[in-house]
């Protein structure tokens, strides 16, 4: 149990894998949190969690069910000291480019920073963004697996997503260029000095790991991440891959990240990079290979009796950045090493393996 009260803090999209995480580990911190999510539904779920059980007397809920409205998170920020923004949406063809995808990342940027300064409380709000902000969908899947290009805390976003506004041409266009201009806005917001709060943007790479919120074979699978689906179980190949993230690091980095102390505000880059660094002398190819070969070595007899299906051949198709993440691992994580993509794999193996 958490012996200290480090203050509260609200935590967006908290019925999410990044934004659970992230309530489990500022709890254990010693922070209250406030979970902010759209539903009822979703509040119950939460109230489920066996991490957070232990933690009721932390922890208290609010319901935001439409982030684009003016005003919309001025209650749920009432009294909070520390915001870390995760909720959004993920942008799968069923989605409207802009009613969906677009307008509400935008709009509910604005509405926490609008909410934030007529509140005077908070100290820092930590935001999570992407790394597709960094690529341009027009390229389609011609940007290759040789990961030669670094992904830093100082990668800029891509140019061209910076004009791009509704309507848009699909929801990758949305997503890609919202979260582009959400974190060009927020950079040059803090560079100007004109909030009373700071600002931190975080990219994590893919969101690998288990869930406790699930129990059976049949959910974990639905849960699942797309990489860890392409390599156990042979799955289409993913589009996009901007690193690697185990779901307890990428928490950690979030809620670290709120520290004023141990991250002092002109010591925070444009963003951090939430994912293991990778080997800049390999390409997309040669990673995923020793992923595959890890599982089949690692899982011979789920191998064996069809539970796992290898997906080796199932490299993402477009693959252009290693990541370097070490000034991120410095600050935040007190110089240890992210897990890279066969320590993540590895722990989804694992846990799949133990469902019912």
């Amino acid at each position: 149990m958490a012996k200290e009260n480090r203050g509260l803090v609200a935590i967006t999209g908290a019925n999410g894998t990044i934004g659970y995480a992230c309530t489990v580990y500022a709890l254990r911190l010693g922070y209250r949190v406030r979970c902010v999510v759209r539903s009822e539904d979703a509040i119950q779920t939460l109230k489920h969690g066996p991490s957070l059980q232990q933690f009721a007397s932390q922890i208290d809920y609010h319901t935001v069910p439409d982030n684009t409205v003016p005003d919309s998170y001025d209650s749920a920020l009432a009294d909070v000291e520390y915001v870390i923004h995760v909720a959004g949406v993920w942008p799968t063809p069923d989605k409207h480019p802009d009613h969906d995808i677009y307008i509400p990342f935008v709009k509910s940027m604005q509405n926490i920073l609008s909410a934030a300064e007529k509140l005077y409380t908070v100290k820092r709000i930590v935001f999570t963004q992407a790394g597709a902000a960094m690529v341009h969908p027009d390229d389609g899947d011609t940007l290759g697996t040789a990961m030669d290009i670094a992904l830093n805390e100082y990668t800029p976003v891509h140019p061209g997503l910076l004009n791009l506004t509704p309507p848009l041409a699909s929801p990758h266009h949305a997503y890609c260029a919202a979260k582009a201009q959400c974190m060009t806005t927020l950079k040059n917001l803090r560079a100007s000095g004109k909030v009373p709060f700071s600002i931190v943007q975080i990219i994590p790479g893919t969101v690998m790991g288990l869930s406790e919120l699930v129990s059976a074979k049949t959910d974990g699978r639905k849960h699942m991440d797309r990489m860890s689906r392409a390599l156990l179980f042979n799955e289409p190949k993913p589009r996009y891959a901007f690193g690697f993230v185990n779901v307890g690091d990428c928490a950690k980095i979030h809620v670290e990240a709120l520290d004023e102390v141990k991250v002092p505000y002109d010591e925070v880059p444009d963003w951090f990079i939430a994912a293991g660094s990778s080997d800049p002398s390999k390409g997309g190819e040669a990673t995923w290979k020793e992923a595959g070969d890890l599982i089949e070595s690692t899982f011979q007899d789920k191998v064996a009796s069809g539970l796992f299906t290898v997906g080796r051949h199932n490299v993402p198709i477009n693959m252009p950045y290693y990541v370097d993440s070490a000034l991120t691992e410095t600050k935040l994580l007190r110089h240890e090493k992210f897990k890279g993509l066969n320590e993540c794999v590895n722990e989804v193996a694992e846990w799949y393996r133990g469902l019912e």
